[in-house]
């Protein structure tokens, strides 16, 4: 057990070391009241993963960790009404802009404040969600540090640990979009695609094998939502003719190739997608929680598309989810600053 009383061994088992990330990654963990959160960011120091800083009331910070029997050295403490929160809105809108045009409220609830602490560079990457909702994280993160450079869309990915060496990549899928886009549009599709295909190279360090998934394989079904799926496919191989996609295809012609070869869809893929593309939010949200309560499968989403890293947790998190997320993020963090990487396949 460490400082935090998590046990280290647990951390990033899923998806890879998290060794190899920079320790001088500024992190804020802005759910400080929560103990969950709180243990998180002690844990993630006392390993190495990064430079933690918890946002929250201090005074009832110390209390909890002083009747818990926590270390809170290694961690770096910001109160609420710290004034560099109200600086920091200052440096970014201006004293003019937020008189005028900006809802005073909004502006100062806990996400939007972190939003802005990551926008401003004040801090490489924030982590919440123990006690916001998706809603409120999504809403800040879109606001205030906005879409990345060449997406269009943000969207959630889903890594999901089967425990099934036969499926996908050592047993590791990764389902989008599972938590944003209620119905995506074709161009929505292909965009939610992309980025998955580049949040697995950055996580998981092998190539994509991209299925785009319908209730039809290959024409099985016709259907103006079949049709949809069709056409995304066709946007995206126009789009990026490199990467490694077929469809249109069911979850079970996508994953396995004894199926993939009795549908005839032993295309590209042959049964072994390991990234897929799910027609709707719905489809891919259920699909999940199905995988995890039904058969055992440990899930990390992941939220896509900003700029700037923003991570949202559930709220029936473990602290160890925190610290996993907090590992991708900064995975895809660091491959951000050091493009050009190559990556092995695997069949």
């Amino acid at each position: 057990m460490n400082k935090a009383g998590v046990a280290p061994h647990g951390i990033g088992t899923a998806w890879r070391d998290v060794k190899n990330v920079s320790s001088s990654t500024r992190v804020l963990f802005f759910e400080g009241e929560d103990t969950r959160m709180l243990r998180a960011a002690i844990a993630a120091g006392d390993v190495g993963l990064c430079r933690p800083v918890v946002l929250g009331r201090v005074s009832e910070m110390l209390i909890t960790a002083r009747s818990l029997g926590l270390d809170l050295s290694a961690v770096e403490m910001l109160d609420v009404n710290d004034e560099v929160l109200r600086d920091n809105q200052l440096d970014e809108f201006g004293r003019p802009a937020i008189e005028a045009g900006f809802d005073t409220e909004f502006l100062s609830t806990r996400a939007n404040a972190s939003a802005m602490l990551v926008r401003s560079g004040w801090v490489d990457a924030a982590i919440g969600g123990a006690r916001t909702s998706s809603a409120d994280m999504l809403r800040a993160g879109m606001s205030y540090i906005g879409v990345a450079p060449g997406r269009t869309t943000v969207s959630g990915a889903v890594f999901l640990d089967t425990q099934r060496p036969d499926v996908g990549s050592g047993g590791t899928l990764v389902f989008a979009d599972a938590v944003v886009t209620p119905m995506p549009t074709v161009e929505q599709l292909v965009d939610i695609a992309a980025a998955t295909a580049q949040s697995w190279r950055s996580l998981m360090r092998t190539e994509p094998r991209i299925g785009f998934l319908s209730f039809s394989t290959k024409g099985s079904s016709k259907s103006l939502h079949v049709d949809r799926v069709r056409e995304a496919l066709r946007l995206f191989q126009r789009s990026f003719p490199d990467e490694v996609v077929d469809g249109e295809l069911q979850f079970d012609a996508a994953v396995s190739g004894a199926v993939a070869a009795r549908k005839s869809a032993s295309g590209a893929v042959g049964g072994s997608a390991n990234v897929l593309v799910f027609p709707s939010l719905d489809s891919a949200n259920i699909a999940y929680k199905v995988a995890e309560q039904l058969g055992g499968a440990q899930a990390r989403a992941f939220l896509q598309g900003l700029a700037r890293p923003f991570a949202d947790v559930s709220r029936g998190c473990s602290v160890d989810d925190i610290v996993t997320t907090v590992g991708m993020l900064l995975y895809v963090l660091q491959d951000r600053e050091a493009p050009g990487a190559h990556y092995h396949e695997e069949r």
